[in-house]
Order: C-alpha cells, then structure tokens, then sequence
C-alpha cells in the first residue's frame, strides 16, 4: 500500500514539473538570444556592403562622375575583406589545425 502512495506521489511530482517546463517555456522569449548568436557565428561584413554600394554607383547611373568613387568602393571593399570579423567556423577549423599540427610533433 504504501509503494502505491509512493510512485502516485512520484507521478504527480513529474506532472507537476513539466506542467512548469511547459510554462517557462511558453513565456520565454528567445528573439534577442537567438539574434546575438547569429551575430557570433556570423558577423556581418562590411566589405560587402561597401562593393553593394560601388557596384549601385557603376550600374545605376552610368555617368563618370559616379563610376570613379564606384570603383575605388569596390577596391576599398577587397582591401577590407582582410580585416573581416573571425567567424566560428574560422575558429574551430584553426583549433583543429594547431592540434593536428601538435599530434604531428610527437616526441
């Protein structure tokens, strides 16, 4: 008899806990979480931005007055591809590298 009490009090100890999973599940918000760790893992780059504007400039108005700053947006926009935020794809495949490169050194 008392076993019966013991597992029915277990029982309704668990529905009592994923009832309450269930609610702070539901009211969480998880919008700004979810954009910040995009920005982590895929910073945004500049240099994309810069060449969308060059190329707007050569394209949208064919005169020569905007195709000279058009082109040097375009060449800015490779040079500061080098100064790009790491990603953390970049960063997993150089720990994978160094470490690769530490087993190879075995003394």
């Amino acid at each position: 008899m008392q076993e019966g009490k013991i597992v029915r009090s277990v029982a309704d100890s668990l529905t009592r806990l994923k009832e309450a999973k269930t609610m702070v599940a539901s009211s969480s918000d998880n919008s700004d979480v979810s954009k910040h760790l995009k920005g982590i893992s895929k910073p945004n780059s500049p240099s994309s931005a810069l060449r969308k504007a060059g190329i707007a400039l050569i394209v949208a108005t064919p005169d020569p007055v905007t195709a000279v700053p058009g082109v040097a947006l375009i060449a800015t926009s490779y040079a500061v591809r080098r100064k790009e935020p790491t990603k953390l794809d970049d960063l997993a495949a150089e720990t994978r590298k160094i470490l690769r490169d530490m087993q190879s050194l075995r003394i």
